[in-house]
């Protein structure tokens, strides 16, 4: 799957393969942006060439790492359960 990020410079377009498999706005004014990035360094790269970073469209932009909860990790349940039970203690 080929996604399309446009830089804000002349509309040039560079496909990036992967790294964009969601945005969009939310229903309180604000977006959000998925980027699939091996280092927080480049993660923080795609933040700011995005379009809309570039005219600060968004000025509060925060960078989070997200861990996928799959079947392979059993939804991160262990993790829920062992924040649960420190949470009670």
């Amino acid at each position: 799957m080929t996604r399309k990020m446009i830089e804000h410079n002349f509309g040039e377009v560079q496909d990036e393969i992967g790294v964009l498999p969601f945005c969009g706005p939310c229903v309180n004014g604000k977006a959000l942006m998925i980027v699939d990035a091996p280092t927080y360094d480049k993660a923080k790269e795609y933040v700011e060439n995005d379009p809309l970073s570039k005219v600060n469209y968004y000025i509060d932009r925060k960078i989070v790492k997200v861990e996928e909860a799959t079947l392979e990790n059993n939804f991160l349940i262990d993790d829920v359960l062992t924040h649960l039970s420190q949470k009670e203690a």
